[in-house]
């Protein structure tokens, strides 16, 4: 009589978890769901909840790896403001890397126009953090040299010369390297739209998603001071080229997503 109870309560029990299993029903927060991304913004992982058929909150972080973007920029030498005596080899070209490497975080609101089932959705939001876009690193042998050379007028060897990176006059230090860093707006709008739940109704599903962030004009900094603009400048590298036009970032992201509850 006890093995028969418990197999009845254990088949009951299977019968009302499919129940609840087939029962799907899209409340205020009333679902929650994890998710992982890969994307032009990196690795990214969050969590989302619905609102109704029709909305979906949703937050994450995202990870993004080294991206080097490299650029041989021009040398802007001002050797009249040099001592006589001090010779530095004129080299017109100086290699500078772009590493792009940062973690941003977003949330945003999904909606889902046709409401029910349908999984066609547009996405509005924003992205913060992630204020250093890249870091930027080059060396001339040449600088170095003629510092170690002339220490007394390291000042103004450094003063004479620099590169020119877009807009920018990027300086060099006394070991001949250029270090700085390319940031973005902190707080970035971003609007996309795709196909999928972030909640989906079964257990795991699938989702793709395309939009920009809006970030504004890239800035050059070094020592946490923007470099000063130099309009006279017009340097024709990739890593100038970017600096100069890229104001809006695309995002492409694909996505497997579970539901927990």
């Amino acid at each position: 009589m006890k093995k028969l109870l418990i197999a009845s309560f254990a088949l009951l029990m299977g019968i009302t978890t499919a129940s609840a299993q087939e029962y799907y029903e899209r409340g205020v927060f009333n679902h929650v769901g994890l998710n992982v991304s890969a994307n032009t913004e990196g690795i990214g992982v969050g969590v989302a909840a619905p609102i109704t058929d029709y909305l979906e909150l949703s937050a994450g972080v995202n990870f993004m790896p080294g991206v080097k973007i490299k650029g041989d920029v021009n040398v802007d030498y001002n050797l009249g403001a040099l001592p006589a005596q001090v010779t530095i080899p004129n080299h017109d070209k100086v290699k500078i890397t772009g590493n792009l490497k940062r973690t941003t975080m977003d949330v945003k609101l999904n909606i889902y126009p046709f409401g029910g089932n349908s999984t066609f959705f547009v996405a509005g939001g924003f992205s913060f953090g992630g204020e250093k876009l890249g870091k930027l690193t080059g060396h001339s042998d040449a600088i170095q040299s003629a510092i170690t050379t002339f220490p007394t007028f390291k000042d103004v060897i450094l003063n004479s010369i620099s590169a020119e990176l877009d807009k920018y006059n990027v300086k060099f230090d006394e070991n001949g390297d250029i270090n700085g860093d390319i940031r973005v707006k902190n707080f970035r709008p971003y609007v996309g739209l795709g196909v999928g739940r972030l909640v989906p109704k079964k257990r795991v599903g699938f989702r793709f998603e395309a939009g920009c962030q809006f970030m504004g004009k890239l800035k050059v900094y070094q020592d946490n001071k923007e470099v000063k603009i130099n309009e006279l400048n017009d340097s024709d590298d990739d890593l100038s080229k970017i600096i100069d036009k890229w104001t809006v970032y695309p995002v492409l992201k694909l996505t497997i997503t579970g539901r927990i509850f």
